[in-house]
């Protein structure tokens, strides 16, 4: 669809008759109320300021959601709740009433007119004179819930105006101080409650639950016919790129994505319950859907977009949003230290915050991801990661009007910043044809779309299934790795082995991380292997643990401490699981191994140890997982390293005694613990009988040369390998301080340095502290424990 015929769709949906305001306001006479409170009893409308004095005895301090987080925070939200529990409504007007507010608020809004609207009390809240609530969107509260429905009680009072805005527009409600004043708004509209300058503000909150009643007739108004003809025109022209650059026209897209202008929760979501002109629209769409033979669904969409901005004329500044600071504690800094306030020299620091005040010049890039739909009839809805490119996105309402729920504007940087960042939550109408509705989905990573392969194996149509399957090879990408996509590779894994092709098959399971893999796949992996064959296996699982460059991430941890369970459910399962364990065993070998040598080499004792001990409880898990080819490989290398292992190993043997269960004797895990038992005790034994330092021996371990081999590290090896000299005073310009500095600090050494700021140039004084005897007592009676420990818990086999 080229943009002319984008903006015609999104032309045609903004002149389709509006289905309501995100606002309304209704007024009743208070008489139709009867309103009692524990503790209080029946309130006589209007309420004066006794009677609200006494509601303030019995209310408590309200609170309000962020996040996952319940908070109470008077600088946010001030004002008094009395909860639903203790709150009756009656009176014998009061349900006709509201039955009929209700109903015009149905209409205001825009629903369709099969919904039924109801309304669940809230709570009961009170505004004194100064309270207020800071501009926030309600939460929704259960499935059905559709906004908010704000009840004010009729009392005499200033200020406390209710202001609710959307999509760039803003309406300002006021209560009447005799009647019943209804108000309501969708959950997702902004809105605040202004401070109340008199008097008391007493207003009852409900949520609006929408209930489908009855399905439609399917009819309504329209430009069906024309939307129809714009989706079969975007899905036959080739794809619009956004900067072409002489390329060729690309293939047609795979689906066109309408946003909509409201937020939605994943429970909130659905046809039924969208709001205002949102469900104008999306009829319309469905039904042109219809007529152009496409699939729709709903979805969920994440939106940034980065604009060229600046700040307000008067806030403006040429180099940007910055601070100078001129109190560098270098005494020898000539001029101004420009830093941010992370300390960061020559940066200019990113902010968040609200920027609605920034001027937008250029839109520089803009990402949209789907992260949920609904299936293709409407129901449920499952979890899905898909980028949609520039020629597959398009609204009626551009994101620039909309509130987004996150800015960062990043200061000018020389040759690059003044960017303003956005980003938006909206719901979205996606289509498809409906011949292409297997690789739209499958794209997605879709469940759906594997439970329909799996569907033709089962049917007999295996050819079908293949043919189809290998239709994804330019699609089917990076699926995730973790517990969030488990499910879909349970999916993946029986399709692969009923397939029967192996090429088919590797693709089909390449794009998941390691992390992924559970005992509950254990019976599909080990019959996969006994179909594709050993190398097939390997190569699998070099796959899911991705290029030997690939930092592991925080996940590989806590799926190594599940390999053992992993590894024995493979070893049990029918098929050939050893040759899918010993691969993940020696891959996740391969990376502890790697971060263990890279360790050895740190000089920094504390920070060696800690991160050494972290491993060892990593290394404890794959031993225990290992069959008896990998652990004695482990184990061989293990023993050849360093001394300084033992700080791994040791927390290994560790982590393995308080699980003795799982390392019972004769297992491959039993011989290789006792194997690494005897060699920390052998090593241990050694440093135990070396003398002690005496103590006029000041040596230390050389620091090494630097990578330019300068001279100063010579002089400096000279100085720390020294038995006799303690003091050295070094007369050194500033930057050759540094490297000295950096290269004690680096390795950790009992030295002191300082620098006495007199003469040019300065002098830096460095010396051997008592650090060079206490480090080595405690290395000396650290390594008796743990002999102690060993001898106690590993006891060497009698002959």
């Amino acid at each position: 669809m080229r943009q002319g015929a984008r903006k015609r769709l999104a032309k045609l949906l903004d002149d389709a008759e509006r289905g309501g305001d995100f606002s309304t306001r209704i007024e009743m006479p208070s008489h139709a109320l009867r309103i009692e409170i524990d503790g209080v009893g029946e309130l006589p409308l209007p309420v004066r300021a006794p009677v609200a004095r006494k509601l303030i005895t019995q209310a408590r301090q309200a609170r309000f959601g962020r996040g996952e987080q319940t908070l109470t925070d008077t600088g946010v939200r001030d004002t008094w709740e009395i909860t639903p529990d203790r709150i009756a409504l009656g009176g014998p007007d009061w349900h006709r009433t509201l039955s009929d507010v209700l109903d015009g608020i149905r209409t205001a809004l825009g629903l369709p007119p099969t919904t039924v609207l109801r309304a669940e009390p809230h709570a009961l809240l009170v505004y004194g004179k100064g309270q207020f609530f800071l501009p926030h969107q309600d939460s929704e509260k259960a499935d059905l819930m559709v906004g908010t429905l704000v009840v004010s009680l009729p009392s005499h009072h200033t200020g406390g105006e209710l202001v609710v805005e959307h999509a760039g527009r803003s309406v300002t409600h006021r209560a009447s101080r005799e009647r019943l004043t209804f108000t309501a708004f969708y959950a997702d509209c902004r809105h605040e409650v202004r401070p109340v300058t008199s008097g008391y503000r007493i207003a009852l909150t409900m949520n609006l639950l929408a209930e489908r009643m009855r399905p439609t007739d399917g009819t309504s108004g329209g430009p069906v016919a024309d939307l129809a003809h714009c989706l079969t025109e975007h899905f036959a022209q080739p794809a619009e790129q956004r900067y072409s650059y002489g390329r060729p026209d690309a293939t047609p897209p795979n689906r066109l994505v309408y946003l909509l202008d409201h937020e939605y929760t994943q429970r909130g979501l659905g046809w039924d319950r969208l709001k205002g002109a949102d469900a104008t629209r999306a009829a319309l769409l469905r039904q042109a859907a219809g007529q152009a033979d496409c699939e729709a669904v709903l979805a969920l969409a994440e939106v940034k977009e980065t604009w060229d901005a600046v700040p307000p004329y008067d806030r403006y500044d040429y180099y940007g949003d910055v601070e100078h600071f001129d109190d560098c504690e270098d005494d020898e800094c000539e001029g101004q230290c420009l830093l941010d306030p992370d300390g960061e020299p020559g940066a200019e620091r990113r902010r968040s915050g609200d920027f609605s005040d920034y001027e937008l010049n250029d839109l520089v890039d803009d990402e949209t991801t789907l992260g949920w739909w609904t299936r293709p009839d409407g129901t449920g809805g499952e979890q899905i990661t898909l980028p949609v490119s520039y020629a597959e996105v398009c609204a009626t309402t551009d994101n620039k009007d909309l509130t987004p729920y996150q800015s960062e504007y990043e200061g000018y940087m020389g040759n690059y910043g003044n960017t303003l960042d956005r980003w938006y939550r909206r719901a979205a109408v996606v289509l498809w044809p409906r011949q292409r509705s297997f690789a739209a989905r499958a794209e997605a990573g879709s469940e759906e779309a594997l439970r329909e392969l799996q569907g033709h194996l089962e049917t007999g149509e295996v050819e079908q299934a293949r043919t189809l399957a290998r239709s994804l090879a330019p699609i089917w990408k990076h699926q995730g790795s973790g517990p969030a996509a488990s499910g879909l590779f349970a999916s993946a894994l029986p399709v692969a082995v009923g397939l029967g092709e192996a090429d088919t098959a590797t693709m089909l399971l390449a794009p998941f991380g390691v992390e992924t893999l559970g005992e509950r796949h254990a019976p599909a992996l080990a019959a996969a292997a006994a179909r594709y064959g050993r190398t097939w296996a390997h190569e699998a699982v070099g796959s899911w643990f991705g290029p030997a460059d690939t930092y592991p991430g925080a996940d590989r941890a806590a799926w190594i401490e599940s390999l053992p369970g992993l590894c024995a459910a493979l070893r049990t399962s029918a098929g050939d699981g050893d040759a899918v364990a010993t691969p993940l065993v020696e891959g996740a070998w391969r990376t502890t191994g790697e971060q263990l040598t890279g360790l050895l080499g740190t000089s920094r004792e504390q920070e060696r140890r800690a991160s050494m001990e972290r491993l060892g409880t990593t290394l404890a898990h794959i031993l225990r997982a290992a069959g008896p080819g990998s652990a004695d490989t482990i184990t061989t290398a293990l023993r050849g390293l360093p001394d300084t292992a033992l700080e791994c190993l040791l927390p290994a043997l560790r982590t393995a005694a308080r699980r003795p269960a799982a390392v019972r004797d004769g297992t491959p895990a039993a011989r290789a613990f006792q194997s690494l038992a005897d060699h920390c005790e052998t090593r241990l034994t050694a440093d135990a009988a070396r003398p002690v330092r005496v103590a006029d021996d000041w040596s230390l371990t050389p620091a090494g040369t630097c990578r330019s081999r300068c001279d100063l590290c010579l002089d400096l090896d000279a100085f720390l390998t020294s038995r006799t000299r303690r003091l050295m005073e070094w007369p050194l310009a500033k930057d050759r301080r540094r490297h000295i500095h950096s290269r004690i600090d680096l390795a950790g050494l009992p030295v002191s340095h300082t620098t006495r700021r007199q003469g040019r140039p300065y002098t830096l004084v460095l010396a051997k502290t008592n650090a060079v005897f206490s480090r080595e007592r405690a290395t000396r009676a650290r390594a008796e424990t743990d002999l102690a420990w060993l001898r106690e818990k590993w006891p060497r086999p009698r002959l």
